[in-house]
């Protein structure tokens, strides 16, 4: 099998499972969206963030292999799917679940193992012949008593193809959709939540009136040499030049700047693809709970030497996906490495660029250059500040802010009179409770849907949307 895009560090791997001849290749073909006559092992959509893989795996009945050969197979295909984000699909034609079904089940079974087996879904492959018949897949269920054990043993963890409908269609979007859904509920339940502190710096009262800011950007672009360039001290953020994010976890620094105090939040890499999923996801809520009530401005960075690929063009989708509709209104994109510009203005450097143009003009024109290497140039700061003061009042005056931040706050203040960190602690998890699963759906729509094009994007995303709106009650997905 061909290897996996070393690139990619995190991505989704579904394998399918089953007796020769039950529609394995065909049910790849319907998931990937394309239609081939070779079977193949692996196929496989990338995109900037999460790369998507479809193993077919050989039929337990295929006479040209042994037992143990096709068990080798299995065990090598299932050391490539050890991460969370996996799901395996063991798949039974509608019109027939005989002994010889049976007997497969149970040897795929112990191959796979208990941990596995949760995170397996049954697939129902010729759907039409029920059409034919008349009937439904839940009366063909109850009808067969062994197949009727499977289903319960598996927790209703089960979806129907219709194979000879070829191409992209309902169908596989909504197995997709059930499964990220399942994935999302699983992140949750886990509750991993409480072991991370939350270093939340308390200002005093009577200080001067504060300004939030929070850095955004992708990994290595210079996020945190910003924020050290902004506090004027070389080392409160880790800044190392290096193509890979330096930055895993959000943190919150402090200072004084003309009679003001200013925040600033530093983040992961929007395409960190070093991080799990969850913890992207637990420190973009982090960002959110630090800097609530809202933001006054989000600093989008980028360096003047940065090529602007597709990856770069759908950074804003993706900002506007995490943290809501109205985000670019409060954004400034903020150059780096502006001693590399030498005697080109910003502006003619802006002009020159078509994409660049495109983005500057999404956040309202606003932007800005910063020479990381002049530390001690205070006024490039200050005309930042005024640069923002501008656009807040652009904006009618005050922070940016949704019902997400609102609640952040809440919940920030709702333990501000218990004692020690564990009641900062204690906020951030209830706010990751409530907005956990909203925050993983804008990577979802944004890192997995949006940019992978794995499927007809918008189908898919209506479901993944109807997806969380059915998770519980107590998830408040509008950012309103």
């Amino acid at each position: 099998m061909e290897e996996m895009n070393k690139k990619t560090k995190t991505g989704f791997n579904l394998v399918l499972l089953g007796r020769k001849g039950v529609g394995k290749s065909a049910s790849r073909n319907k998931i990937l969206s394309y239609s081939t006559s070779v079977t193949q092992n692996k196929a496989e959509k990338s995109g900037c963030q999460l790369s998507v893989t479809v193993y077919d795996t050989p039929g337990f009945s295929d006479t040209e292999l042994s037992e143990e050969e096709i068990r080798l197979k299995y065990q090598s295909v299932l050391q490539k799917c050890n991460s969370d984000l996996s799901a395996f699909l063991l798949v039974i034609r509608t019109d027939r679940f005989t002994k010889e079904d049976e007997d497969a089940v149970k040897k795929i079974e112990k191959i796979l193992g208990e941990e596995r087996r949760r995170k397996t879904w049954i697939l129902f492959t010729r759907g039409d012949e029920l059409d034919k018949k008349n009937m439904t897949i839940n009366t063909f269920i109850t009808e067969n008593q062994p197949l009727k054990k499977l289903v319960q043993k598996y927790e209703g963890r089960y979806h129907m193809f219709n194979n000879k409908n070829e191409g992209a269609s309902d169908e596989s979007e909504i197995l997709l959709g059930k499964i990220f859904k399942r994935y999302l509920e699983t992140i949750v339940s886990k509750n991993e939540l409480k072991r991370i502190p939350v270093n939340n710096t308390e200002i005093p009262k009577d200080s001067p009136p504060e300004t939030r800011l929070v850095l955004l950007g992708k990994s290595g672009v210079g996020k945190s040499a910003v924020g050290n360039t902004i506090l004027g001290k070389q080392k409160v953020f880790k800044s190392v030049m290096s193509s890979s994010s330096v930055t895993h976890e959000c943190s919150e620094k402090h200072v004084t700047v003309s009679g003001r105090n200013v925040s600033v939040v530093d983040t992961p890499g929007l395409f960190d693809t070093d991080m799990k999923p969850e913890e992207f996801v637990t420190e973009i809520g982090r960002s959110v709970y630090l800097s609530s009530p809202g933001p006054h401005a989000f600093l989008i960075v980028f360096p003047v030497n940065m090529r602007f690929t597709e990856q770069e063009q759908q950074i804003l989708q993706k900002i506007e996906t995490l943290f809501g509709e109205e985000v670019l209104k409060y954004s400034i994109i903020l150059f780096t490495h502006g001693d590399l510009l030498e005697e080109t203005s910003v502006e003619k450097f802006i002009e020159e660029n078509c994409n660049l143009k495109n983005l500057v003009q999404k956040c309202g024109g606003g932007y800005h250059v910063f020479n990381n290497k002049e530390l001690n140039n205070r006024d490039q700061v200050t005309e930042l500040l005024q640069k923002i003061d501008t656009m807040i009042q652009q904006n009618g005056g005050g922070h940016y802010t949704n019902q997400m931040y609102q609640d952040a706050q809440r919940f920030k203040q709702g333990n501000a009179t218990s004692e020690g960190n564990t009641s900062t602690e204690s906020g951030f998890v209830e706010f990751m409770k409530k907005y956990g699963l909203c925050i993983l759906k804008g990577a979802v729509m944004g890192g997995l849907v949006g940019l992978l094009g794995l499927l007809s994007g918008p189908k898919l995303a209506a479901i993944l949307s109807c997806s969380f709106a059915v998770v519980g009650a107590s998830v408040v997905c509008s950012y309103s």
